[in-house]
């Protein structure tokens, strides 16, 4: 059992009537409901939940910060206040949710890390990603160590340069040459498309979808931009 996030998407309504809203989308698919005869025997997720978008609150649009119909929790599970600041939300109206900056955002240091790195590493011969390495110790445990492959990749010179570099290594991370050496376009793709969606997706329409792979990123990512301006997506905390 882990605490989760999902988004829950419910369809327009009074701001009052959200938490209502959530609850019977939710109801569907708790471990403690009570399966009427002829009930869909579905998959159940969770315990108990609350709005807590911690970590991943969506931007409020701007000028619209103190617009009545955000919903932001009041409380931690721990029961502690939260503060969350004007602007970031939990959730509201899918026209008031800034989905726009994080996404250019997120492609805009893609492009920077890979530009950053192909840069400082053509300076240097040719870099191996760590996987090229691991695969020659699979493929030959007894003759390629684990330690000669780890090894092999830390010596080559970018990377033991890199080493050296603190603030280019933060900003290109872990094992570049596997990350920031091939398509541009599909590495900001994969950034943009990355920097939204939380654990789970549940639609109007009460699929409960698990956000689990670069596909589903993807769909999470238009589903929301497809919603009704004034459908209510908002980040529910679970225990499930």
């Amino acid at each position: 059992m882990a605490k989760e996030r999902v988004t829950v998407c419910v369809p327009p309504c009074d701001p009052g009537d959200v938490v209502q809203a959530i609850t019977a989308a939710m109801a569907p698919y708790d471990y403690n409901r009570d399966a009427g005869v002829g009930d869909p025997d579905i998959e159940t997720w969770w315990d108990y939940w609350q709005i807590d978008g911690g970590g991943i609150e969506f931007l409020v649009v701007p000028g619209h910060e103190d617009d009545p119909r955000l919903i932001r929790g009041a409380r931690t599970l721990s029961g502690a206040p939260r503060d969350v600041p004007p602007s970031l939300c939990d959730g509201g109206p899918r026209a008031l949710l800034d989905l726009d900056t994080p996404r250019a955002r997120a492609a805009a240091q893609a492009r920077e890390a890979f530009e950053a790195w192909q840069d400082f590493s053509a300076a240097y011969p040719p870099t191996r990603p760590s996987s090229h390495f691991w695969a020659r110790h699979f493929a030959d445990p007894e003759n390629y160590p684990r330690e000669q492959a780890l090894e092999d990749y830390r010596i080559q010179p970018a990377v033991v340069a890199l080493r050296n570099n603190p603030e280019l290594r933060e900003l290109v991370g872990g094992d570049p040459a596997a990350r920031l050496s091939g398509d541009l376009d599909a590495l900001v793709r994969h950034a943009v498309d990355d920097v939204l969606p939380s654990n789970a997706l549940l639609t109007l329409d009460g699929r409960w979808l698990d956000i689990a792979n670069a596909d589903r990123r993807r769909y999470f990512n238009d589903y929301l931009d497809a919603l009704p301006d004034d459908a209510y997506a908002v980040r529910v905390l679970y225990h499930g």
